[in-house]
């Protein structure tokens, strides 16, 4: 009898381990399961988030390829009585009325954020001319001579040679400082700023230069298409009545405008700047977290209708 009560125990002992054992597969598996349901939600969510974005991007990509483009912005083809021309193809409006604002405006639709960014309302980091570069430095406290240091570096960094200007950098101070070799060539994006000598703190500690940043050589700005973090650091006393015009409506149709705006543009000569221009645009899409950016230019002619370049 004691033999058989122990064989029982022994039994029951066993089917109790093996039960602990299923239970503790089952619910590892169980967890195992719920994870990979969680990722593939997630990565599903994800998918849905950049087909949006991708979808947007195109979206703008065919308006600024097809419609007008105004002072105020890129036209949605909407507004078509303000779309009529003269004998002289002239527009009879200025403004269409139905435009989406090119100035890095941040606009939200249901799950999604975009803005359009006209290149030309940008610094020119890739032009000779550097006159809206040290104006953004003199007012981001830089002298004189820190501005034409940080000029000069860039230059240096960006040109196809070795003779190094007054207060600028070429291959020896590179070696010296044990950095990357200068390009010598136009920057291809605006975070090799980071690379050149001496750059890095100024973009470390002014972060908002990046944003401000376009890789055109034309010097001449836009001036409508002129972000408002960046009209800040031009000219800081009229930012306000800047923000208040643009949303109202207001934009800058001539040069006397601007003057109203901003006085000290009358004493800038008329070719640094416009009214209107620029046929590189930065669009950004953000959809579920997820940011879709790139950089558009617009054909003209018998060019193809745009070219497209990702922005890292």
């Amino acid at each position: 009898m004691m033999v058989r009560d122990r064989q029982q125990g022994a039994a029951l002992l066993a089917v109790l381990i093996v039960s602990v054992v299923l239970v503790t597969l089952l619910g590892a598996s169980s967890v195992l399961l719920n994870s990979r349901l969680q990722i593939a939600e997630a990565s599903k969510a994800r998918m849905a988030a950049d087909a949006k974005a991708y979808a947007k991007i195109n979206q703008l990509i065919y308006l600024l390829s097809t419609q007008r483009r105004t002072v105020a912005g890129v036209s949605q083809g909407i507004a078509t009585k303000t779309a009529q021309t003269n004998e002289d193809g002239l527009y009879l409006q200025p403004i269409a009325g139905d435009e989406l604002r090119t100035d890095g405006f941040l606009y939200q639709e249901q799950d999604i954020e975009f803005s359009i960014q006209n290149e030309d309302g940008l610094l020119p980091i890739n032009s000779s001319f550097q006159y809206w570069l040290k104006l953004w430095l003199k007012n981001t406290g830089y002298s004189l001579s820190e501005q034409s240091y940080f000029a000069d570096r860039l230059a240096d960094y960006a040109d196809g040679d070795d003779w190094q200007r007054p207060a600028g950098a070429e291959k020896a101070t590179y070696l010296l400082q044990d950095k990357m070799l200068p390009m010598n060539f136009l920057l291809q994006q605006c975070s090799e700023l980071a690379q050149v000598s001496m750059w890095d703190a100024l973009v470390t500690n002014h972060p908002q230069i990046l944003a401000h940043c376009s890789l055109r050589r034309s010097p001449r700005l836009n001036i409508n298409a002129i972000p408002i973090s960046l009209w800040q650091k031009l000219w800081p006393g009229s930012v306000q009545r800047l923000t208040e015009a643009r949303a109202r409506g207001r934009w800058l149709i001539t040069y006397q405008d601007s003057y109203l705006i901003e006085p000290a543009l009358a004493l800038i000569p008329e070719e640094y700047y416009s009214p209107l221009g620029g046929e590189r645009y930065i669009l950004s899409v953000t959809a579920k977290g997820n940011t879709q950016k790139i950089s558009v230019e617009i054909g003209e002619k018998n060019n193809r209708p745009f070219t497209r370049r990702t922005i890292y």
